[in-house]
């Protein structure tokens, strides 16, 4: 488990970050060796037992089943984690645009899951995802909901190019694909736990990171205006990950981050669930996302909020998945 700090300059870059790991515990060979055969076929059994969910979907390994033995304190705060709802896409979550992201039939939550396809030329990707997101901006502009229209507002996707090893231009070698929830406020000195149910047939190891962002206001010619920023990000890893659908859960405290902006704290207010699938090409499958409070930590009174600073010239706006992330 592992949780980020960073410092932000004023372009909204990380400057420093570090990453705390927890032990592992390890089980001593002396007791294996000492039980006998009986004693040692009850304890597999039993090991066996509790690593599997009563939804009969296995846990990756025993930390994750005893982070999903706390009891939440409030109901799922992931909007549509198990993909049910929804008309040409899964509500709540962005566009899936029928190339690289899929809502398809299956899952472990429910009758529809996601499905994440790495194994597609960068550049014919990135042409779909500017044609998907005009459609929605353009649909937004004229005052309605995409979801709600009578007939799919997006164009329908190419036929996919083949692609060939070793598959270094594809979406798995160069950027990745992000898929993201809405925004969820974030509660301080919650104590979260995030789990997700996933499985792939690319013998990859995918991640989902849970982001925290703050709003930066900002001061402009045309006035105060509203900056979404990033601050913070806790990882899971879904290793191992194969064609079997396992159960991955870690905890994370978003209160506990030490970032800071002009060496003043910065609290997450929104948190996101992004889902990201890279390397290697193919596909991976997501449902039943969640997200929970588990616990609540005391907290130092909040400060005032800062005043509205003179925006900075602006730099070139990227995207989290137009950010080279893995190089193979």
């Amino acid at each position: 488990m592992e949780w980020e700090t960073r410092t932000l300059d004023r372009t909204g870059q990380t400057v420093v970050p570090f990453f705390a790991l927890f032990v592992c515990f390890v089980v001593s060979p002396a007791v294996v060796l000492s039980a006998s055969p009986a004693a040692a076929e009850r304890t597999e059994g039993k090991q066996k037992a509790q690593i599997v969910a009563p939804d009969g979907v296995p846990y990756d390994n025993e930390s994750s089943f005893d982070v999903m033995q706390m009891k939440p304190l409030c109901a799922n705060l992931v909007a549509n984690g198990s993909f049910e709802a929804g008309r040409y896409w899964p509500s709540d979550w962005q566009a899936t645009d029928g190339l690289c992201t899929f809502w398809v039939a299956g899952g472990t939550d429910g009758a529809r899951c996601l499905r994440i396809c790495t194994d597609v030329l960068d550049a014919q990707w990135k042409a779909r995802e500017d044609q998907v997101r005009a459609a929605v901006e353009q649909a937004s502009r004229d005052g309605a909901d995409p979801q709600t229209l009578p007939h799919d507002p997006f164009p329908p996707p190419p036929e996919r190019i083949p692609t060939s090893p070793p598959y270094y231009d594809t979406v798995a070698g160069i950027h990745g694909v992000h898929y993201r929830s809405a925004y969820i406020p974030c509660a301080q000195g919650a104590v979260y736990r995030f789990s997700v149910d996933a499985r792939t047939e690319a013998e990859g190891e995918p991640k989902v990171f849970i982001k925290g962002f703050f709003d930066e206001q900002m001061q402009t010619k045309a006035g105060v205006q509203v900056v979404r920023r990033d601050a913070y990000q806790a990882p899971i890893f879904l290793d191992p990950c194969d064609g079997q659908w396992r159960r991955y859960a870690r905890l994370f405290r978003p209160s506990q981050s030490k970032t800071t902006l002009d060496g003043k704290p910065v609290m997450s207010q929104y948190l996101q669930v992004q889902i990201y699938a890279y390397w290697k090409p193919g596909n991976y499958y997501f449902d039943n996302v969640r997200l929970d409070i588990v616990g609540m930590e005391p907290q130092e009174p909040a400060a005032a909020p800062p005043k509205p600073k003179e925006a900075a010239k602006p730099s070139p706006a990227l995207r989290d998945d137009e950010f080279p992330t893995f190089n193979p």
